[in-house]
């Protein structure tokens, strides 16, 4: 937007112009509070559904490790097996994205939303 910079001096004239400028300072600052807030609340809720998101993920793989086949007669067959081992594989391969996307969830609070709130409140909130 290109805000002129308030002058120290101008305010010992107190013009209809200072004070203009004043609150054009002060409408940029609120577009820019509620800008954060909304974001802030963008993200926890993002992380919420990630969370969500995780848990049916963390059942379905659990569900898939202790899958096993009824099998008819003395032995398992080969394809018996082999879908067996599949689906252990794919249950291990969903339990790891969900711990590296626990990690991802950690680190966008830690390195986003928490100083987004501190930066709102003690910068934002101190002008």
């Amino acid at each position: 937007m290109g805000l002129q910079p308030l002058e120290f001096s101008d305010c010992y004239l107190d013009s209809p112009w200072f004070r203009e400028r004043i609150r054009a300072h002060e409408a940029e600052l609120e577009r820019t509070n509620k800008f954060i807030k909304e974001l802030i609340k963008d993200g926890k809720n993002l992380i919420s559904a990630t969370k969500s998101l995780s848990a049916a993920q963390r059942k379905f793989a659990h569900s898939l490790r202790d899958f096993k086949f009824e099998f008819i007669g003395d032995a398992e067959t080969d394809d018996e097996r082999c879908i067996d081992a599949s689906l252990r594989e794919f249950s291990n391969f969903l339990k790891n994205l969900e711990e590296q996307r626990e990690i991802m969830a950690l680190s966008v609070t830690e390195t986003l939303i928490k100083p987004l709130e501190k930066f709102r409140k003690e910068q934002l909130g101190a002008v």
